[in-house]
């Protein structure tokens, strides 16, 4: 396959060609880091899914490592092996995946000595019909996230829920099929159990792995959670759940949740949600619903937990139902910056991974301006850099940084003090990238502070916005020309602000 590199970035992890999006199974094993994740090969396109797979040292540097797992079983065929999670057990490294059908979804387990190369069990594993519920939608039972806690392990999957009525039209429609008949997506969107039931997420338990029994639904009606969560048209898919500085955290990705006011504008969302887990009855109690990253590219976040305690996040840096420029170039898929997790005074914070500072080169640093217009600073440019700038909007009706700026071409970072919103413009960037929302070049998010700390991230084709301190991040790409769209200019409109500090820092990774 020949493929054209002119966006790949230089210290974000992407795929070398193909087809790459969710990360899989994020963990540490035989002294090496691993993350894995769904991968078509043969095309840059969504294909019948095989399970990519990085190795790193540090989570900057990675190497690509021969697939995984290959769709070649007769349980696998259609959509192959899709996304899912690893855990280290009995000293070998397991993988669990949704072997996927038009409709029938079912998990199923791999497992390494080495950690490179994988041999399937008796799959499938876990096959709803088999549980003891019809509450799960057996063609909507995927994204496994397994775990152990005590003496037990546990799995949390995305489904919809159905009633016993639609259950059973499900199984009618399937147990009528011919058993030589391929059933294609048209059957299944002719039925009247396709559009029933609403997403959630179940949990199951098991005492050996291998033997699995359903215990309930993560989400129900509850005072915290509004019925666009719990009434969901769509999946939670790839969910995540751990524990950080005390408090336990649920991640997802529904798809297709309706924006309410600045939030969740992509037509699939993820969010996290601080609460608590009853192990006894599947029932997460929450706190609230957030926003992981209010941007344009960022989904299906995975955590690990690293050799020091840090948990560190990792999402494909792409949205569903978008265009791809880098199509005609032969690959697709890139990954965001790890990013370290905490919570504090009730707030989920993320900041990049530290292992990055290893890789700054060149810093350039200026204090103590006073802007009203335009500026730019000598040294302060570039397309794989690190960008930190302290600034105070104070009588300028709006002000910020315009990015990746050559001729026509700008990206526009800036706080709209009379709106009170923080807003990321790529209107101007390049290839204009469509999709099925209202809008996929303008992000807005509410800001109150007029003094505003970014961290900001270029690398060829994207950027990402770390916002005081990580309270906030905001990740997008860009399609400029990766050669001349190099330019920063800082400005203010209408008034003054203070630029308190500015930093800037090559990142230079070497393969």
């Amino acid at each position: 396959m020949n493929v054209n590199k002119k966006y790949m970035p230089t210290y974000h992890a992407h795929v070398s060609s193909g087809w790459s999006n969710d990360p899989n199974g994020l963990l540490y094993f035989n002294g090496k880091y691993h993350m894995f994740f769904q991968h078509y090969p043969h095309k840059a396109k969504w294909g019948i899914m095989h399970w990519g797979h990085f190795i790193s040292d540090d989570l900057i540097k990675w190497e690509e490592a021969p697939v995984a797992l290959v769709p070649d079983q007769e349980y696998e065929r259609q959509c192959g092996c899709c996304s899912g999670t690893a855990i280290e057990r009995d000293g070998k490294l397991y993988l669990m995946y949704t072997a996927a059908q038009m409709d029938l979804q079912r998990q199923c387990i791999a497992y390494s000595e080495d950690g490179i190369h994988f041999s399937k069990l008796d799959n499938p594993l876990i096959d709803a019909r088999n549980l003891n519920t019809s509450d799960i939608s057996p063609k909507d039972f995927r994204d496994p996230k397994v775990f152990k806690k005590d003496d037990t392990y546990y799995c949390i999957a995305g489904t919809r829920m159905m009633s016993e009525e639609d259950y059973q039209n499900y199984i009618d429609f399937v147990s009528n099929q011919n058993e030589n008949k391929e059933i294609t997506i048209d059957d299944v969107a002719s039925t009247n159990f396709y559009a029933h039931g609403y997403g959630n997420l179940v949990l199951l338990k098991s005492d050996d792995f291998n033997n699995w029994e359903y215990v309930g639904p993560l989400l129900t009606k509850q005072e915290n959670i509004q019925e666009a969560f719990y009434r969901l048209n769509g999946v939670y898919e790839c969910p995540d759940y751990f524990e950080v500085d005390g408090q336990e955290l649920l991640l997802a990705s529904p798809q297709n949740l309706l924006q309410i006011g600045y939030r969740f504008q992509n037509l699939h969302s993820c969010v996290y949600i601080p609460g608590h887990l009853d192990f006894t009855t599947g029932d997460f109690h929450p706190e609230y619903i957030e926003e992981i990253d209010s941007g344009f590219d960022f989904y299906a976040p995975q955590c690990m937990k690293m050799t020091d305690g840090r948990y560190v996040m990792i999402a494909w840096k792409e949205m569903w139902d978008r265009t791809y420029p880098t199509e005609s170039d032969n690959w697709i898929g890139t990954y965001t910056l790890p990013r370290e997790l905490s919570y504090k005074d009730g707030q989920l914070i993320q900041t990049p991974i530290r292992e990055l500072e290893n890789y700054r080169q060149n810093e350039v640093v200026a204090k103590g301006m006073i802007l009203n217009g335009e500026l730019r600073l000598e040294g302060v440019e570039g397309n794989k850099i690190e960008l930190e700038v302290d600034m105070e909007i104070t009588t300028a009706s709006r002000a910020g940084i315009k990015l990746f700026k050559h001729g026509d071409h700008e990206v526009f970072i800036y706080y709209d003090q009379k709106e009170q919103l923080f807003v990321f413009d790529r209107s101007c960037s390049g290839i204009e990238i469509g999709g099925r929302e209202i809008d996929t070049n303008i992000r807005k998010m509410p800001w109150e502070n007029k003094r505003i700390q970014l961290r900001m991230f270029l690398d060829v084709s994207s950027l990402e916005i770390f916002i005081d301190g990580g309270k906030k991040t905001m990740t997008g790409n860009i399609y400029g020309d990766p050669i001349k769209d190099t330019g920063v200019e800082f400005f203010s409109e209408d008034g003054e602000c203070i630029i308190h500090s500015v930093k800037k820092y090559d990142i230079v990774v070497e393969a």
